[in-house]
This record gives structure tokens, C-alpha cells and sequence, in this order.
């Protein structure tokens, strides 16, 4: 929502129509080709995601995130020259480090409520009482008339 006022602000909108300018054919393959494959790449990824957190549990499953971030920080490292410094790095990794050892407390599980017995039984004598009063004074009537 904050998109269009920050085009505005920082004169985003100013660039954009400079570079729509320079690029003469945005349906060419050079274009699409990327953007599609962009889409259904994010569109893996999601679906994976949803898939993935019904399979495993909600520790596993940021393990596997963290796994994940940690590849990438290594293919980021083997491939480009621009990446975060020898000390980022290492603390990037005492974070994934934290993060893959700590452990979901247990807790004790809570003991179910018992119900006072004597006071349900109680009560059902009560009922049993009144369906026979019942059942008899329908009889009663039956026989009378």
C-alpha cells in the first residue's frame, strides 16, 4: 500500500520512465522468459512451504529454513565477490548455529478434571427416579381409564 507514495518520495516513478524509454519490446523473450520462470519458481516455493509445514513439525521446519539460509550463504560465497564480511559471516552462522540447537520445551501435560463421582451418580439416580415416577404415573392413568 506504501508503494506509490514511496515511488513519489524517493523519485522511483522519475527512473521508471527513463528506463521504460531504453527498453523498446517488453514482450521478447528476454523479458517473459525470466518473469515466468521468477512466478512459477515463487509459486514452488510457496506450495512446498504449505506442503512441508502440514508433513513436519514447527521446530523441523525452521530447521529446515535454516538450512536453507545457510545454503545460500555458502553458494553466495562461492560465487559472487560481493557478499558479507568474514565477521557477518560468522555471526550468521553463530545465529543458524543457535537456532539448529535449541529445543522446544516440554511441558507436563495437564491432568484431566475429575468429576466428583459421587455427585454425577447422584444425579443419575435422580433422573432414573423421576422416569420411573414417571413411567408409573403413565401407567396409573392407563389402568384408571
Amino acid at each position: 500500500m506504501l508503494f506509490p507514495l514511496e515511488m513519489l518520495l524517493t523519485g522511483e516513478l522519475n527512473q521508471m520512465k527513463g528506463d521504460n524509454a531504453k527498453v523498446t519490446n517488453w514482450l521478447s523473450s528476454d523479458v517473459i522468459l525470466p518473469v515466468a520462470l521468477s512466478c512459477l519458481f515463487g509459486l514452488s516455493i510457496s506450495f512446498f512451504g504449505f506442503s512441508c509445514r502440514r508433513a513436519i513439525s514447527a521446530t523441523g521446519f525452521t530447521v529446515l529454513g535454516i538450512v536453507n539460509k545457510l545454503l545460500t550463504v555458502v553458494i553466495n560465497l562461492l560465487i559472487w565477490d560481493k557478499h558479507a564480511s568474514f565477521v557477518g559471516t560468522i555471526g550468521l552462522l553463530i545465529c543458524m548455529s543457535g537456532s539448529v540447537l535449541y529445543q522446544q520445551s516440554t511441558t507436563k501435560p495437564k491432568a484431566p478434571k475429575a468429576e466428583p463421582k459421587e455427585e454425577n451418580d447422584e444425579e443419575q439416580q435422580k433422573l432414573l427416579e423421576m422416569q420411573q415416577g414417571h413411567e408409573s404415573s403413565s401407567t396409573q392413568k392407563q389402568t384408571s381409564s
